[in-house]
């Protein structure tokens, strides 16, 4: 399979993503994406990196990305991304694709990551969402956990980058 994985936000900047504490979306989707294309290419699958470290405002960011991959021929584009909430309760994994469409990779995704102990919130529909929307390939956006959430923390550091990542590939 072809798959263009984006670890979503830019390092600085414009679009750098949700923090919580030592948690930094940032730096937390680039450990597990570099992971996942890593174990990807381990399992001879063709993966490129879209990822975008600088842009000079969220949209620019956003356009960058989609234009990275429609450059090249993939079957899958994957965004990674860790997600907040106001009230800091809401916890656990959810998938973004057009229109909410079940597809099989969205699914496993949420199943193998409730394995590792994440609430499985399903999949959504990331219509609206500019790289679900304009990417050529099959999209979808993958909300890892709740960052601003004490559950999803800890379950993060007991379980690290590398499982999520893991995780992922074997939902791949």
């Amino acid at each position: 399979m072809k798959v263009a994985i984006n670890c979503g936000h830019t390092k600085t900047g414009a679009g750098y993503g949700a923090v919580s504490g030592k948690y930094k979306e940032s730096d937390i989707v680039r450990a597990v994406g570099k992971e996942l294309i890593r174990v990807l290419r381990s399992k001879g699958h063709t993966v490129h990196d879209c990822t975008v470290d600088s842009a000079g405002s969220q949209n620019a960011y956003l356009k960058e990305t989609v234009r990275l991959a429609n450059s090249k021929d993939v079957d899958l584009f994957i965004s990674l991304h860790c997600n907040a909430s106001a009230s800091h309760s809401a916890n656990g994994v959810e998938v973004y694709t057009y229109k909410g469409k079940k597809l099989d990779q969205a699914v496993h995704v949420c199943y193998e990551l409730s394995l590792k102990g994440f609430r499985n919130r399903g999949i959504k529909d990331g219509s609206k969402l500019y790289v679900v929307k304009n990417t050529k390939a099959t999209a979808m956006l993958v909300e890892l956990f709740f960052l601003d959430n004490v559950t999803d923390q800890k379950l993060y550091s007991n379980v690290g980058y590398k499982t999520i990542a893991r995780a992922i590939a074997n939902a791949i």
